[in-house]
């Protein structure tokens, strides 16, 4: 990662209202990358509301090992569970397939609200969405229903891999198409790249967009 540039991007970041931080798919590591988005702009003296607005596969057993858990104590620590994640699902499925095993129904109209309950700007609204920006999140919507309904500039995670560069562009135009800020893309290097392979680069060549490989 280019300290310098990611520096810049890290500055414009801090000036928006906030974030939506989406994924090309499940396991790309939104939450690995979230956490540490949201220490780096602590350091610049952000002042951080984490929304994870639903959560399926939630384990009271192993609390600390939630995405809830690890966005509150990385936002400041201070913040409670039920307000950073007002909907915790026990089955690990789809949000709406979770909710209806508990006799649960999810709207996006209802997650918006929610992400915004307790809200107080100048506070940058961190919200983290399930799954990749097309993974269904509620009875009548997306991820991408909740993006559009919020408004927030939208970073994508892709796992840096062979292949994802299809996940990207194809999400790319998904986001674009609702007319939302896509302010930049995030490759985790979960794996130790293939020799030769360079997906920072031939996606720089593709999209005018900020492309960073976290390391």
């Amino acid at each position: 990662m280019n300290s310098s540039v990611f520096a810049t991007w890290l500055e414009q970041i801090s000036q928006l209202p906030g974030l939506f931080m989406t994924g090309t798919d499940t396991g790309v590591g939104k939450t690995w990358i979230g956490t540490r988005l949201l220490q780096h702009l602590r350091q610049l003296g952000v002042q951080i509301t984490p929304r994870k607005p639903v959560e399926s596969g939630w384990s009271t057993e192993q609390i600390t090992e939630t995405d809830t858990w690890k966005l509150a104590l990385a936002a400041s620590g201070f913040q409670a569970l039920n307000q950073v994640c007002p909907n915790r699902l026990l089955a690990p499925l789809s949000p709406p397939r979770a909710a209806q095993l508990e006799g649960k129904q999810l709207s996006i109209q209802q997650l918006a609200e929610q992400c915004h309950k307790n809200y107080k700007p100048p506070s940058f609204l961190y919200v983290e969405g399930a799954g990749g920006f097309y993974s269904p999140l509620a009875n009548d919507g997306l991820n991408a229903d909740l993006a559009a309904t919020l408004k927030l500039p939208i970073v994508l995670v892709s796992e840096d891999r062979v292949g994802c560069i299809n996940h990207i562009l194809l999400s790319v135009e998904a986001i674009q198409a609702r007319h939302l800020d896509l302010v930049g893309i995030i490759l985790n290097p979960l794996q130790p790249a293939p020799l030769g392979m360079d997906n920072q680069q031939d996606l720089q060549a593709l999209l005018d967009l900020p492309i960073i490989r976290w390391t």
